[in-house]
């Protein structure tokens, strides 16, 4: 199977799990235990992402191999992480009765999530600086336009971790990821090379519609 093959059909196989656990006979407990589910992968996957991508440059070749390991975990649970939190999302969207509560915990989950994983983006764009001029050039931009694209992805990584400021960053994300598969379908790249955009375009998603919610009821600052 393709990268994309296993992406899609991971994200698959988790959105049928998640929908699973909504159905346990007692359907609050089952709504409780989805949303830790998402909240800890969010928090363990998005430290470790950052954790593995940061250290990678300083620890010896020795251990470098772990880190590799640990940074291809993250990559390799992303798409089951994607899926519940699909779930998770619709489901704390529809019930209106507690919907503000599971939005605000998701949301803010989701937000240091999606933070991290541009952190550490960022991080290894800084690293293969050439490789990326490369690409961008390739790409039909201007060199500045890559650095521009990192000052905003870093900024709005920033700005998603402040709850007024979360609708705009996470909107602003989203239309980011949306350029760079755009982008990657442009040069006739493999949809391959577009899975990390896809993967935060659709947690960045239900981060925006949490946070729209959030906004609508007053629980976050217009």
């Amino acid at each position: 199977m393709s990268d994309t093959s296993v992406f899609l059909a991971h994200a698959g196989i988790a959105v049928l799990l998640a929908s699973g656990i909504l159905l346990l006979p007692v359907r609050a407990q089952g709504r409780r235990t989805l949303q830790t589910i998402v909240i800890g992968a969010c928090l363990l996957l998005g430290l470790a992402w950052l954790a593995g991508v940061a250290l990678l440059p300083l620890v010896p070749a020795a251990a470098r191999g772990l880190l590799r390991g640990l940074i291809g975990g993250t990559v390799a649970l992303g798409p089951w992480l994607v899926g519940a939190a699909v779930v998770a999302t619709i489901d704390a969207l529809r019930h209106r009765s507690q919907g503000t509560r599971s939005a605000a915990r998701l949301g803010l989950a989701m937000s240091i999530y999606v933070a991290l994983n541009f952190f550490g983006f960022e991080i290894g764009k800084a690293l293969h600086d050439a490789e990326m001029r490369q690409f961008f050039q390739a790409s039909g931009y201007p060199v500045w336009s890559m650095y521009v694209v990192m000052a905003v992805e870093t900024f709005s990584a920033i700005a998603l971790l402040v709850p007024r400021l979360r609708v705009a960053a996470a909107g602003v994300l989203v239309l980011m990821m949306l350029g760079a598969i755009a982008t990657h379908a442009r040069n006739g790249d493999p949809f391959a090379d577009s899975l990390d955009a896809l993967r935060m375009l659709l947690v960045a998603a239900c981060l925006l519609l949490l946070a729209r919610r959030l906004r609508a009821r007053g629980q976050i600052p217009g």
